[in-house]
């Protein structure tokens, strides 16, 4: 057991599902404990500080919080095959499509598993009901369940869905996953036979809840079967080694995903980096909160408010800081990917105050 890593999450759990694809695929050797609430209380909150997953314990014994940091330094002790392409148009691609699975994605996921309660109500209950309490009487545990995920349901509006927004979310995940059922029809993964960071990213809201919740695994079969397909591989290690698509390509099948990305999520990501800009211009040496206030959004044309989510900013910073130190053929190369994508898709937006991760919270970087 001492080569063996411990994955703290859930199978309901948006960033579990995709620290353990990418483990699985790996071939890391490790065991998956329920986040349950005796977890958190023994072992998870003195370590960390507060009830979050999913959490990796090295079996050097440290703690690593945050899924992308999580694969980051796994990277480092299971460099192949690496899940970053080195080619400039497909890493650019990559991280592009991560943050916006990470930060955009998740927004129609949470709203098909709380929006649909005479479907998914019952469902969820049980789960989080054997997730805290794994030990309880299943009527307990549906009462626990019940109680545990109230506080979930009543995000939705945070998220900026609302009345006015959900006509537009709901054909948006439809087209999203029209999209990309196209896409797996030629191609196993995102970039080709081999998974990146954002096939694993797209994990979290594919599997952890459109698979999985009753409502929307409906959805998923009746519009994206290769979807479906998509996510049982990413849930198997690949009997042998594939590669991205050759000569630096981007499947044209991706640009309407990383179009739509330029067209409503990177805008809002901008946004949040300018607040949090002014936030630690205003609280220096302060550790930044995870919510900043509100800000408008755009879906299909109709404009709504949300809360701000600082991990915007962690995440939409790397696709700006790779396009900005890139210099010769590889920023011309990048350049052409984002001329193909249209006036929108710049990446000339300097962060003034980059973020990073320290003791499992978001501070200035030094």
């Amino acid at each position: 057991m001492d080569n063996i890593y411990t994955l703290y999450g859930a199978q309901i759990s948006n960033y579990s599902a995709k620290v353990r694809s990418y483990l699985i695929f790996k071939r890391v050797p490790y065991q998956e404990v329920v986040a349950s609430n005796e977890i958190y209380d023994r072992i998870l909150v003195p370590r960390v500080g507060f009830r979050m997953m999913p959490i990796l314990r090295t079996p050097e014994g440290s703690f690593l919080q945050d899924s992308t940091d999580i694969i980051d330094f796994m990277e480092l002790r299971f460099p192949e095959p690496p899940v970053y392409p080195t080619a400039p148009r497909q890493r650019l691609a990559a991280l592009l499509l991560e943050a916006y699975a990470h930060d955009w994605v998740r927004i129609p996921a949470m709203y098909y598993r709380w929006a649909f309660p005479a479907d998914n109500r019952d469902y969820l209950a049980r789960e989080f009901g054997r997730m805290y309490e794994p030990t309880a009487h299943p009527e307990a545990q549906e009462r626990i369940g019940e109680a545990s995920s109230a506080w979930s349901r009543d995000r939705l509006p945070s998220l900026g869905v609302t009345p006015k927004t959900i006509p537009q979310f709901e054909a948006w995940t439809e087209r999203l996953l029209r999209w990309l059922d196209h896409h797996f029809a030629t191609h196993d993964y995102l970039l080709g036979a081999r998974p990146c960071t954002a096939d694993f990213t797209l994990m979290g809201p594919l599997y952890g809840h459109m698979y999985r919740d009753p409502h929307s695994t409906t959805l998923l079969r009746r519009v994206a079967p290769g979807v479906i397909r998509w996510v049982e591989r990413m849930n198997s290690a690949p009997a042998q080694d594939g590669d991205y698509v050759a000569d630096d390509r981007v499947p044209e099948t991706l640009m309407p995903l990383l179009r739509h990305s330029f067209a409503e999520y990177v805008p809002v990501a901008l946004d949040t980096i300018s607040r949090v800009a002014d936030w630690i211009d205003r609280n220096p040496g302060t550790p930044i909160p995870r919510f900043l206030g509100t800000q408008a959004f755009t879906i299909g044309g109709v404009v709504e408010n949300k809360t701000v989510w600082t991990c915007m900013q962690y995440m939409m910073q790397r696709p700006l800081a790779l396009y900005q130190k890139s210099s010769g053929p590889d920023r011309e190369a990048m350049d052409a990917l984002l001329s193909e994508l249209g006036p929108e898709a710049s990446l000339n937006f300097v962060v003034a105050r980059p973020v990073i991760r320290r003791n499992y919270q978001l501070v200035p970087a030094p």
